[in-house]
């Protein structure tokens, strides 16, 4: 054979071998929902092993409805704990960024006393309040925002506390603070640590306080602060300015979000390139509600999208595939396919009438790439 026509052979033999291994991946016609309902009411049955619906032999009640339902909660949590175990070393690979929250909190001296009344020492100033005589207490009061949510990595938290230094350099009493965390509904104190604060200092450090607070369950935190020496006349408050707790953290989205975001904006920004679509998918709007128990509906998720050259290859053989194409159009693309599941449990009646529940491996599409 003539050396000329080698490349020729070669790519013909290559093209065949392509072909043969090729799926169909002709475009979905995914215009019209009800076919894609269709479709899925017909595989569910499939893999569920039922011809057709259940008919409902009897109603059930309430109360087995609610323990179906808590069953199906409890079966979804293990599957989600389940992932989170395997992708515990990816969860640990994605990058954190520094932000610095800036948070208002509340500052109360205690105890505030009425006028006329007496501190539970007898002491009381001319107009009927308890005297400086100290220890000087305050009581910090933080909830979370939108934006100071769970799950944050505290570096440093400052409470932009003075306007102005306590005492000047050289004073016989240093100024020290004890900073204790309130407790239970009684706010029983309970000691975080005690520090002695430089004389021209202006802020406070409540990292301490504030870590195992963001990590924690926890809407609110209270502190009490405990000074050595009046503070009143220093205090940010005091000249009417907002009392501000800087918090700079080290954050990652959770990967739930990070998974809904990318499902949300994959397909918005791919141009047409393959992309992960969903549909939701309601049990009651297409008429199995009375046997599919939970959940009541969920988001069916389908690959579509060109494959143009090195778009999310699948291997080797997919960028083989897609340059030979380029070459020759006998050949085919590569094909917009699913490349990762999540699996679903349904909780539903079976052809017995029975309330069972059925787990599918691979029913919920994470990711595209063209293979």
């Amino acid at each position: 054979m003539p050396s000329a026509a080698m490349p020729a052979a070669a790519l013909t033999c290559l093209q065949l071998l392509l072909l043969l291994s090729a799926a169909d991946c002709r475009p979905h016609t995914w215009d019209q929902d009800r076919f894609q309902l269709e479709a899925v009411k017909k595989e569910i049955l499939e893999r569920l092993g039922m011809p057709a619906p259940p008919a409902a032999r009897r109603q059930l009640d309430q109360e087995s409805i609610r323990r179906a339902q808590r069953l199906y909660r409890q079966r979804a949590a293990e599957l989600a704990g389940n992932w989170s175990r395997e992708e515990e070393e990816e969860e640990e690979a994605v990058p954190r960024s520094r932000r610095l929250h800036r948070l208002t909190p509340t500052l109360l001296r205690w105890p505030d006393i009425p006028e006329g009344h007496e501190d539970p020492q007898g002491h009381r100033d001319a107009q009927g309040h308890r005297e400086a005589l100290g220890p000087y207490r305050y009581h910090l009061l933080l909830s979370r925002t939108a934006d100071f949510h769970r799950q944050l990595r505290v570096v440093q938290a400052e409470l932009k506390l003075l306007q102005r230094p306590l005492s000047p350099p050289g004073a016989s009493v240093p100024p020290r603070v004890t900073i204790s965390t309130l407790r239970g509904a009684e706010g029983t104190p309970q000691l975080l640590r005690s520090q002695e604060l430089r004389p021209d200092s202006r802020s406070l450090d409540l990292t301490a306080a504030i870590q195992p607070w963001a990590e924690g369950p926890e809407a609110a935190l209270r502190l009490e602060l405990e000074f050595n020496t009046d503070i009143s006349a220093a205090l940010a408050t005091s000249g009417g300015d907002t009392l501000v707790l800087e918090v700079e953290t080290l954050e990652k989205a959770p990967r739930a979000a990070r998974r809904a975001r990318g499902l949300e904006e994959e397909c918005g920004r791919s141009e047409g390139k393959c992309c992960l679509k969903s549909l939701k998918v309601s049990f009651q709007d297409i008429g199995w509600s009375d046997w599919v128990i939970a959940p009541n509906s969920y988001y069916m998720r389908f690959c579509e999208g060109s494959c143009p050259h090195n778009y999310k290859p699948a291997s080797m053989h997919a960028q083989i595939k897609s340059r030979v194409h380029s070459l020759s159009k006998a050949a085919p693309p590569p094909c917009c396919v699913p490349a990762g599941y999540d699996p679903m449990v349904l909780m539903h009646l079976d052809s017995e009438g029975r309330l069972v529940s059925s787990l599918f491996e691979d029913m919920l599409v994470t990711r595209c790439h063209c293979a």
